[in-house]
């Protein structure tokens, strides 16, 4: 742990009666200057717990604390020290991108000047200047995304809650909210990040916490994680027809098969010929290959292997 704990959560339960799902147990911290990974897919409890974090929804047991402060008991001092950036951010839509950051970064408690001063920073970093006069009803989704993360930071929080920042964002901002979320870390600011972009999660995270149907599964570094599947080989075959992939499991050395949209993901020993295998036994289901791949183990490798689950449905 980087220095002293910021978010500190025990055993925190929220589930909701019309569906069951929620967390349950959940303990987690996260230390000054870190960035954290919470992965699972949907229904694995990562927004309910990033919403009773911001004190939105009060836990049905459990304590968390933000820089000492008690999350159940003095919600005002938490949320002073939170940002939060939703993956659906919601907006005054008649207002205009300026408009909408200066009224969270006033709400906060920051100064007029103060206010003005990182906006223009931040709008100039983000390339929304041009559009930080215009109505956000004509902001795309990702300039929406870049908007709330502009409302998130602004008036510098101790803890960054991040529901998959990244989606809907294209590939020159993902690289400036990647460096974005790095500077902040190194001064100081601890970071939960929510997301199944794997890539972006071992490239950001110092750990990663999986989900797993509203508990915790896993903790660990990615290289941690990625490492516990030394020996396994990852293939990934695009179909352009969807398969009973029965044959595809049979085959010598295969561990696991589960599909992923229209990607079928097999982990297999790493073995002479098994590729070759493999392929063979996608043909005998009567499946149509548009695309293979060998790639090397991902932290969503890791969580198929211990829960038989995709972190996807879908690509």
């Amino acid at each position: 742990m980087k220095n002293h704990v910021t978010l500190e959560a025990s055993n925190i339960t929220r589930r909701y009666k019309s569906s069951g799902r929620g967390v349950t147990g959940v303990s987690l911290a996260v230390g000054r200057s870190e960035i954290v990974g919470l992965v699972g897919p949907n229904g694995s409890g990562k927004s309910t717990l990033l919403r009773v974090l911001s004190t939105a929804i009060e836990p049905d047991s459990g304590t968390f604390r933000v820089g000492g402060a008690d999350g159940v008991k003095e919600k005002r001092k938490v949320r002073a020290r939170l940002g939060l950036m939703l993956d659906r951010p919601t907006h005054y839509d008649d207002l205009s991108g300026r408009a909408n950051a200066y009224l969270f970064a006033r709400s906060y408690g920051m100064d007029e000047e103060k206010a003005d001063r990182a906006l223009a920073e931040l709008f100039d970093y983000f390339d929304l200047t041009p559009y930080a006069d215009d109505r956000v009803k004509t902001y795309s989704y990702g300039m929406g995304k870049k908007l709330a993360l502009i409302e998130a930071i602004a008036h510098g929080p101790e803890l960054l809650l991040l529901d998959e920042p990244s989606l809907g964002l294209d590939y020159t901002s993902q690289l400036a909210y990647q460096r974005k979320v790095r500077q902040l870390a190194a001064e100081g600011v601890a970071v939960l990040l929510a997301s199944n972009q794997v890539d972006e999660v071992e490239t950001l995270c110092d750990r990663v916490v999986f989900l797993h149907r509203g508990r915790v599964l896993s903790v660990g570094t990615p290289e941690e994680l990625v490492s516990s599947l030394e020996g396994v080989k990852r293939i990934v075959a695009t179909l352009r027809n969807p398969v009973d992939y029965g044959p595809v499991a049979n085959v010598a050395g295969v561990e696991r098969v589960a599909p992923e949209g229209r990607d079928l993901v097999v982990h297999c020993e790493d073995r002479p010929n098994v590729v070759a295998d493999v392929v063979a036994g996608i043909v005998a289901a009567g499946g149509e290959i548009a695309d293979l791949a060998v790639r090397r183990p991902s932290l969503a490798d890791v969580y198929l292997e211990l829960t038989g689950e995709a972190l996807r449905d879908e690509d």
